[in-house]
């Protein structure tokens, strides 16, 4: 340990300083808590205790605010409950505190170190504040739909979970407080002593689910028969809360003159060499959002004039075409641009879910006009990649059992899904690969082959080329 007041090394044993003379027993005292309190939440986090282990650690950084072996187990906890910002948090103050050989290092790293999933946590973060507003404002509907793609992006994220299956049992339908008990039984395991999950799953005792529809179940208490339904649960205040910014602690007060005298140089230093530059910084970072939310909306409101053009050119050439042709083969052209145009009705809606089912079922040989042919190919740039993406992903949360399938693991369904998928892009090397494994799960050797072979041969630089090998080389070619 260090001396408090000259911060000379010293024994650990030593009752005082033999630099200053600075009595030791009191200090020893309270860095022997802090250690004791961090030795506790590491027992606890061990046996998946997160919320305990949590207050241990608080307990042990108000002893000692320098303990960065508490700090980053704290920051670890965090992550693991989905709680990003909060980690980072830790994390950087802990590197504060030590800026060599410190672990905090090693897991600032693994976070920043790929664009792709930091950018997921910052989704993540913006679309619970986004849910999180609806639920407050009265979108229900809203509110599960971002939660939704919130947990699916981070299965482990406690809040949002927990947010979600309050939504569903809000609703009071049978169906949607099942689904709520599914979920708070999977984040169970992820914090075993969770007040707020074993809250809720004391109120929906009375759902009971077939053992195999929930992984690992644990017995739900019986509800009496004839016995009054209960209310939901309280909602504390603070349960919640949008997810900010990292902000530091205040220093707290040092029990010695010349420790306080210290932190506030430190803090004085601070304002003027770091806060300008963090306001630098800031400042920049608004005005280059700015720049590019006036260029999207200059862009979405070019499209919008451009495709009002074209819905009325279309329009006008359908009505001429209904003139002038008559027959079955002028039905068909006619029943073709109407396709269209509803395609177009959804896409202008913001709609391109339903603009993509739509429009798949045009056939755009039979577009003679050019206008048509661009109108169709912009529609179809814009939304059949999102609908492959996520009839991917829904199949292959099908095939594992997770996501909206928890409990409800369909290999046909999954099928079903993921040629879904290709049909809207055909290059979709994730799709082929959960087909082949679909069809090897069901014994058609055959049919996985072909899908396996397909990524191999005709997708040599796709990731997913060395899994199809693996599988192949399993099933004896």
């Amino acid at each position: 340990m260090n001396c408090p007041r000259c911060n000379v090394e010293l024994s650990f044993k030593k009752k005082r300083c033999d630099n200053c003379g600075q009595d030791l027993r009191v200090y020893r005292r309270i860095l022997s808590l802090s250690n004791s309190c961090y030795n506790q939440a590491l027992s606890q986090a061990k046996v998946r205790d997160l919320s305990g282990a949590i207050v241990s650690l608080q307990k042990s950084l108000k002893f000692n605010k320098t303990n960065t072996n508490a700090r980053n187990l704290l920051g670890l906890i965090y992550f693991e409950k989905g709680e990003v910002v909060e980690a980072l948090s830790e994390w950087v103050i802990s590197k504060h505190f030590q800026e060599k050989d410190n672990e905090a290092d090693h897991y600032i790293q693994y976070v920043q170190s790929n664009p792709n999933r930091l950018e997921n946590y910052s989704q993540m973060v913006r679309k619970y504040n986004s849910a999180l507003m609806s639920a407050r404002n009265g979108d229900e509907d809203m509110a599960v739909i971002q939660l939704k793609k919130v947990v699916n992006m981070n299965p482990r994220f406690l809040r949002a979970n927990q947010l979600l299956a309050l939504l569903y049992m809000m609703s009071g339908k049978k169906e949607n407080r099942i689904k709520a008990y599914r979920i708070l039984k999977n984040i169970s395991k992820v914090d075993v002593t969770n007040t707020t999950t074993l809250r809720y799953l004391k109120e929906l005792s009375d759902i009971h689910v077939k053992p195999e529809q929930v992984s690992r179940p644990r017995p739900a208490a019986e509800k009496k028969e004839g016995a009054a339904r209960r209310t939901l649960p309280p909602v504390d205040e603070n349960a919640y809360r949008p997810i900010t910014p990292y902000k530091e602690e205040k220093p707290s007060v040092l029990p010695f003159v010349h420790a306080l005298l210290g932190v506030v140089i430190g803090i004085v230093l601070m304002q003027f060499l770091i806060v300008p530059q963090l306001n630098n910084r800031a400042n920049k970072d608004e005005n280059e959002a700015f720049k590019s939310y006036s260029e999207g909306m200059a862009a979405d409101e070019s499209d919008v004039s451009y495709l009002k053009n074209q819905n009325e050119q279309l329009q006008k050439q359908v009505s001429e075409l209904e003139e002038q042709l008559d027959g079955n083969d002028g039905q068909t052209i006619a029943e073709e641009y109407d396709t269209l145009l509803t395609a177009m009705e959804y896409y202008l809606e913001d709609n391109n879910m339903d603009a993509a089912e739509t429009l798949v079922e045009v056939d755009k040989s039979s577009f003679e006009a050019e206008s048509a042919q661009k109108l169709y190919q912009k529609i179809k740039k814009a939304t059949f990649a999102a609908a492959s993406e996520d009839y991917f992903i829904r199949g292959r949360d099908c095939y594992n059992g997770e996501g909206e399938y928890v409990g409800k693991q369909d290999y046909d369904e999954a099928v079903t899904l993921l040629e879904k998928s290709l049909e809207f892009n055909k290059k979709n090397t994730d799709s082929m690969y959960f087909l082949g494994r679909c069809y090897q799960q069901k014994s058609d050797v055959d049919k996985a082959k072909e899908y396996y072979n397909q990524i191999v041969n005709d997708y040599p630089d796709s990731v997913r080329v060395s899994e199809a090998r693996s599988r192949l080389r399993e099933m004896g070619e």
